[in-house]
């Protein structure tokens, strides 16, 4: 019975089409991603330096161009982090010299299983070393754009203020300082603190501490004189019941004050609302401003609000 159901299938004409074109493609695939390719890479060289030397100066970028062959399906997806060669500089053959060549040979290579090395270039690298100098160094914060109008910058501090650098002695002993990316002192207003990276000292010169290359910026930007308008003071209720509601919790106050290099501060204005003593129902009160001396009132919005005591 089983062999006649089986014979039926193997007759079956249609089964045997779509069979034969799975099994065609099967092989088609496999044939081609069988078939060697030859495929480009770029990788960088990784150097390993002895602890007291540092990279002056290379006469070409340290990067290799490989052509490797291999079937496609072991090509795809190769990581060519794994494909760079890594030249320790700090064996003895090297020990004491600092215009070093080096020639690059197949077995530099560390290629993954089914990958062939067919050419690479360049072969032969020139560099040039030099003593490895650590040193102490000023940040020094570099600005631009002016402190808004009306405003004045009262306190500012940088956090550290000084950065540890390594490199050549020979770029290292040049450099003093480290700057900042530009702090634009038109935007922050009050109190505050943002981080601002630092700027690069070039690839021979590395910032070790801070281990995050960059500084806090820490600001206290307060208004001057002439006409200043300070936003959302909060009022302060005077009343025994605390059973109110009232339209405004918060109002806007602009004020003149003197140009005599005072500085103000919204938190030295005081807003207060005196809500009548056993009084109840509907009220419109008079808001009162108390501002510090040397200032003068030009206009509260709103200069009255409307309160509910239960």
């Amino acid at each position: 019975m089983a062999l006649n159901n089986v014979k039926n299938i193997l007759q079956n004409k249609r089964f045997l089409k779509v069979f034969s074109f799975f099994v065609a493609v099967a092989l088609w695939l496999f044939v081609t991603s069988s078939r060697p390719v030859v495929q480009e890479e770029q990788v960088g060289m990784k150097l390993i330096l002895p602890d007291d030397q540092s990279l002056l100066e290379e006469t070409t970028p340290l990067v290799v161009h490989l052509r490797l062959q291999g079937a496609r399906i072991y090509l795809q997806g190769i990581q060519t982090e794994y494909l760079r060669p890594v030249i320790n500089l700090a064996r003895p053959e090297f020990s004491g010299k600092t215009d070093i060549e080096i020639n690059l040979k197949d077995s530099d290579f560390y290629l993954p299983f089914g990958v062939t090395l067919v050419d690479f270039k360049p072969k032969t690298f020139k560099i040039r070393l030099d003593k490895k100098l650590i040193k102490k160094v000023m940040i020094r914060p570099v600005y631009q754009n002016k402190i808004s109008e009306g405003y004045k910058l009262v306190e500012q501090k940088l956090t550290p203020t000084e950065a540890i650098v390594e490199g050549p002695k020979e770029i290292l002993k040049n450099i003093e300082v480290v700057l900042t990316h530009p702090i634009d002192l038109s935007g922050p207003k009050g109190q505050g603190e943002f981080a601002v990276p630092l700027e690069s000292l070039g690839s021979k010169i590395a910032i070790t501490t801070p281990s995050v290359p960059e500084v806090t910026f820490r600001y206290d930007v307060r208004p001057v004189s002439s006409n200043i308008e300070f936003k959302d003071i909060p009022i302060r209720f005077l009343s025994s019941s605390t059973k109110f509601h009232a339209d405004y919790y918060y109002v806007n106050v602009k004020a003149f004050a003197p140009n005599k290099g005072g500085v103000f501060s919204a938190s030295n204005i005081q807003v207060v609302a005196d809500i009548p003593e056993g009084q109840k129902g509907d009220l419109w009160i008079e808001l009162k401003a108390n501002l510090p001396p040397g200032m003068q009132l030009l206009e509260l919005r709103p200069s009255k609000i409307f309160v509910r005591v239960k």
